[in-house]
């Protein structure tokens, strides 16, 4: 039996809260009994809406988060097992791309000196060393060599996010993690972030986990989707057989929501109505209030994930919904080609 490259088992974050000064302190889950795999290579598109624990997803699979309960294996080592040179090592075959490239770069360091960096924290070679290999990397991101020495500032917004993308690289990691990394950038740089990234996959020994809340652009990257609200994973599976028949009305509501250029076609699913509520997740499934297809079991037992066609949902409903797919969005086809 081959042991997964990633995995979890039951892992859950909560966080505390208080609603005012004199309340007592109560806490929310921010990632809620996640159960997920990654193969060697593969790629893993996490996604929702701003709120649904996606980036503490993310942080807790890097280490830099300590979960509330549950268990993460990366090479067959637990988390909780990690000795200190454990965790050297784990820093060196991982990385973490940032979601805004500005406040992600020092802006009184080189980028010479920033992509370099992680080599000589490391102790893996001389600055020479290190300092060659770093334009080598910037080369191969699609930058010069020659802005070694220039500052963050000097740069444009989607040259900065390749800077991120080269430190992140620098050390041949073979998970990467990037949240939210091309949601800052205008869409035609988007389209150039995006292709760059399939390119360096191609190239590296690379897996990785992309978060995003843009379901126009996770379809470009991943083999697999996992679907996120409130901290749980509501839908998961491979990537075309989600787009082509999503079978929990969240993930259908957010395909429907990517917009169109096409005037002829026109939205035919219910939109999300109101706003997160977390108040929801304590008892039944947490979607209801916000559903359309909501029904009275929904509001007494939560649906656990469960085989429906070739995904894992976490409907009562499931079966119900017809085949859909969701209008073809203001895509990013042809800059990626």
């Amino acid at each position: 039996m081959n042991t997964p490259f990633l995995k979890t088992q039951d892992l859950s974050k909560a966080f505390g809260q208080k609603t005012s000064l004199f309340s007592k302190s109560s806490s929310f889950f921010a990632s809620k009994s996640i159960n997920i795999e990654l193969a060697p290579r593969e790629r893993l598109g996490i996604v929702g809406e701003s709120g649904s624990g996606k980036s503490t997803l993310g942080r807790l699979l890097l280490g830099l988060t300590h979960p509330t309960s549950g268990d993460i294996w990366f090479e067959g080592v637990n988390h909780k097992d990690r000795s200190a040179r454990d965790w050297q090592q784990f820093r060196i075959r991982t990385s973490l791309v940032q979601q805004n490239p500005l406040s992600a770069l020092n802006p009184q360091m080189t980028i010479g000196e920033q992509v370099a960096e992680g080599l000589l924290v490391h102790r893996i070679t001389n600055r020479a060393g290190a300092y060659e290999r770093a334009a080598a990397m910037l080369e191969r991101v699609g930058l010069s060599a020659a802005m070694m020495s220039r500052y963050p500032h000097q740069m444009s917004g989607g040259q900065r996010q390749r800077v991120v993308i080269a430190r992140a690289l620098i050390l041949d990691p073979k998970l990467a993690v990037f949240d939210e990394a091309v949601s800052a950038l205008d869409v035609s740089v988007q389209a150039q972030v995006v292709a760059l990234l399939r390119e360096l996959w191609h190239e590296l020994d690379l897996a990785y986990v992309f978060i995003t809340h843009d379901l126009r652009i996770v379809r470009h990257l991943v083999d697999r989707i996992a679907v996120m609200y409130l901290g749980r994973v509501v839908e998961t599976g491979d990537i075309k057989s989600v787009y082509q028949w999503p079978r929990h009305p969240y993930t259908r509501a957010l395909l429907a929501s990517v917009p169109t250029m096409d005037p002829t076609v026109r939205n035919i699913e219910p939109p999300i109505k109101s706003e997160l509520d977390a108040s929801k997740v304590s008892q039944g499934c947490a979607f209801r209030s916000r559903c359309p297809f909501a029904v009275e079991r929904c509001s007494t037992e939560a649906p656990l994930l469960r085989p429906v066609g070739g995904q894992q949902v976490a409907c009562h409903r499931a079966e119900e919904f017809p085949q859909y797919i969701a209008p073809s969005a203001v895509n990013l086809d042809k800059e990626i080609a």
